[in-house]
């Protein structure tokens, strides 16, 4: 597996529909109205179906039930709606390949932990866009969907690997010398055309020292450690063999504390059965 296979491959792979790709460009226009977003969405009554389920779902706890998309945007918010929309896509499209040594569910688990994580450490320090930090979370993981969809002997022969010499999945690949999960997640979300923070998040979240200082360095912290807390409380398995380590710069640098850290990790657990709901998309 070359770096030029690697990227002839990805071509290869589906993306975001027409619907999606204008829900996700809509939703993320300062200028766009709800009014906007939902003729967009609603050119697909099975997808704003979907949406509304999951906007119901107990994850969510809206004080009432929505029957109307245009409920759902003016209560959850644009940028909700369109991580809802994206999660289904995901789940769908990427998150069902085969695997002889691990469930992709489990997979797909943790990512959607990574997300919820993510978000709540945004709400805890007061990072400005948590809806955006759920998005990165959510796709933080998708290099490995590539790798399982396009060479899946190649992703079970990692997380083998992975496990026989209790090693973290990025590091095998880098003892393999092959091109990592980042590689295929940024070639994949490059194609898609996804806002630069998604792509780096997905790219750089085992380097988040890599990028030195940038707008898009918390965002990178913040999956960084959201991916720590979530391997150590088991929540999914993302196929390695043994935890990451939390660099103490990502601590330093998001200005935590013992005290912020373990009120993360109770809210996180807390949510852990709603998180479940993602899972019955």
């Amino acid at each position: 597996m070359d770096l030029k296979t690697t990227i002839q491959q990805v071509e290869g792979l589906p993306s975001p529909d027409f619907v999606l790709q204008q829900i996700v460009e809509t939703a993320s226009s300062p200028s766009a109205s709800a009014k906007e977003l939902n003729e967009v969405a609603s050119k697909d009554p099975g997808f704003v179906s979907k949406i509304l389920k999951l906007a119901n779902s107990a994850y969510y706890g809206l004080p009432r039930r929505v029957a109307k998309l245009t409920d759902a945007i003016m209560i959850l918010g644009f940028k909700t709606v369109r991580n809802i929309a994206m999660s289904i896509f995901a789940g769908e499209e990427f998150f069902k390949f085969q695997s002889s040594v691990l469930d992709i569910r489990d997979l797909w688990s943790h990512s959607i932990a990574v997300a919820v994580t993510a978000e709540t450490i945004s709400e805890r320090i007061g990072y400005s866009n948590k809806e955006e930090m759920f998005m990165c979370g959510l796709l933080h993981d998708i290099g490995k969907t590539v790798q399982g969809i396009l060479f899946p002997q190649v992703f079970d022969g990692i997380v083998n690997l992975a496990k026989e010499k209790e090693m973290p999945y990025y590091e095998v690949e880098k003892k393999l010398d092959i091109p990592t999960h980042e590689v295929f997640a940024e070639y994949l979300l490059e194609k898609w055309n996804f806002p630069e923070v998604v792509l780096i998040s997905a790219a750089r979240h085992h380097r988040p020292l890599s990028l030195g200082q940038s707008i898009y360095s918390d965002a990178l912290y913040i999956v960084h450690m959201s991916t720590f807390i979530c391997e150590r409380l088991e929540f999914g398995n993302n196929g390695s063999g043994a935890p990451i380590s939390l660099k103490k710069e990502v601590w330093d640098e998001l200005g935590f504390t013992t005290r912020m850290f373990v009120d993360v990790v109770d809210i996180v657990r807390s949510r852990r059965q709603k998180i479940q709901e993602f899972m019955n998309l």
